[in-house]
C-alpha cells in the first residue's frame, strides 16, 4: 500500500475529529475535497487515478491498494486499511473497477462500520446489500454503493420510532412490570431490576436492564464453578434453561413469556439501545466480530428485538448467529425494522 503521487504533491490534511460510530458522513457531489483510498487491480488504477473527480480536486487520494482480484487482500493488508479511518481520518473508498466479491463485501462492512461513503468506477461489483446511486454526470459519473444522505433520514426517523415506541411501551406495560418485579421479589431475595453489562454502539459499555430471572448471586455462582462456566461459554455465552440451576422458576415463566426484557425499553429511551438491532452482547462475545466486523456491529445500537431473536436464537449459534445479526447490519431500513416488530409480536405471542 503506496501512496499516490497526487497526495505526496499535495500533503495529507491534518486528521480530522473522528464522527462517533455509524453516524454517516455524505459529502455532495459539488462538495469539498474527501480523502480516500483508492482500490483496485493494478489495471484498473490508472482509471481512478486520472479519474475527473480526482483530477479537479473533488478526491485526495491518501493511500493506494493493489489487489490480486482472483486472491482479494490478506488480514495484514485490510487492517492497514483499516486503521487509516482512525489514523488520518480517511472519509472514504473508491473502488477502482472490479476486484472481487470478498474484497467489496470487506469494503462495504468497512464504510458501514465508519459510517463513511464507498464510491466505484464503473464498471464494478455491487454488493447483494447496496443501494447503488449513480453521481456525477458524463466521464465524471462514479457509483455511490454506500453514504447515500438518505441514510441521514433513515437514522432520524428511526430514532423518532424508539423515542414514541419506548414511551408508549413504558406507559402501557409499566403496570405490568411493577406488578411483576414485586412477584420477583417475593419468590426470592434480592432487587428485582437486573443490570448486567453489555456493549453499546462504539464499545461504549452499558447497563441493560432486565427483570431479575435468576437468584440473586447467579453471578457469583457462574465464576465460582468452573464447568458452568465452560458451558456457558461453549454456548455462546449462555446457559440452556433447562441445564442452568440458577434461574428461579418463576424466572423460567417470565423468559418464555420476554416480560424479563420489557425495562430495556429504559434503554432504548435513553439511547443505549434500539428497538431494532442486533441483540447486545456481553463483551467476551466480541471475539466473534473480527476487524471490519466488529466495527460494522458496533456501528449500530442494540436492540430489544432483532433478526436473530426472532429467526431462531435459541436454535442459531456462533458463527452463524454472526452472520445473522450482520446481515441486518448490512441491509437496515425503516422498513425491515416493521416487519422484525411485527414478527416479534407474533413470536411473543405463541409462548
Amino acid at each position: 500500500m503506496l501512496p499516490d503521487s497526487k497526495t505526496q504533491k499535495q500533503g495529507i490534511p491534518s486528521p480530522r475529529t473522528a464522527r462517533p460510530a455509524g453516524r454517516p458522513r455524505v459529502i455532495d457531489e459539488g462538495a469539498a475535497e474527501a480523502r480516500v483510498v483508492v482500490i483496485g487491480a493494478a489495471s484498473d488504477l490508472h482509471r481512478a487515478l486520472t479519474h475527473p473527480a480526482v483530477e479537479s480536486g473533488r478526491f485526495t487520494i491518501v493511500s493506494t491498494v493493489v489487489v490480486d482480484v482472483e486472491a482479494g487482500l490478506d488480514g495484514t493488508e485490510r487492517e492497514q486499511v483499516e486503521r487509516l479511518f482512525d489514523q488520518v481520518s480517511v472519509d472514504g473508498i473508491l473502488l477502482a473497477g472490479p476486484v472481487g466479491p470478498g474484497v467489496v463485501e470487506w469494503a462495504t462492512d468497512v464504510a458501514l462500520g465508519h459510517g463513511s461513503p464507498l464510491w466505484a468506477v464503473m464498471p464494478t461489483e455491487t454488493p447483494a446489500t447496496a443501494r447503488p446511486r449513480v453521481i456525477g454526470q458524463h466521464a465524471a459519473t462514479l457509483l455511490e454503493l454506500t453514504g447515500d444522505r438518505r441514510q441521514l433520514f433513515t437514522l432520524g426517523v428511526k430514532r423518532a420510532m424508539d423515542i414514541v415506541g419506548a414511551l408508549v411501551g413504558l406507559v402501557v406495560l409499566g403496570p405490568i412490570v411493577a406488578l411483576v418485579a414485586l412477584l420477583v421479589r417475593i419468590e426470592s431475595p434480592g432487587a428485582p431490576l437486573f443490570r448486567h453489562i453489555r456493549v453499546a454502539r462504539g464499545g461504549r459499555r452499558f447497563g441493560c436492564l432486565k427483570l431479575r430471572t435468576m437468584y440473586a448471586d447467579a453471578e457469583d455462582r457462574l465464576d465460582a464453578d468452573p464447568a458452568m462456566y465452560e458451558l456457558y461459554r461453549a454456548n455462546g455465552y449462555k446457559i440452556p434453561e433447562e441445564l442452568d440451576p440458577r434461574i428461579t422458576p418463576f424466572g423460567r415463566r417470565l423468559r418464555r413469556s420476554s416480560l424479563d426484557e420489557v425495562p430495556q425499553l429504559w434503554n432504548v429511551l435513553v439511547g443505549d439501545m434500539s428497538l431494532v438491532g442486533p441483540r447486545p452482547l456481553v463483551p467476551e462475545e466480541l471475539e466473534h466480530y473480527a476487524g471490519a466486523r466488529r466495527k460494522l456491529l458496533l456501528s449500530v445500537r442494540p436492540g430489544l428485538t432483532g433478526e436473530w431473536a426472532v429467526g431462531g436464537r435459541h436454535a442459531l449459534s456462533y458463527p452463524r448467529r454472526a452472520d445473522v445479526e450482520l446481515a441486518y447490519v448490512r441491509a437496515k431500513s425503516i422498513r425491515r425494522d416493521v416487519r422484525i416488530l411485527l414478527r416479534t409480536f407474533s413470536a411473543v405471542r405463541t409462548y
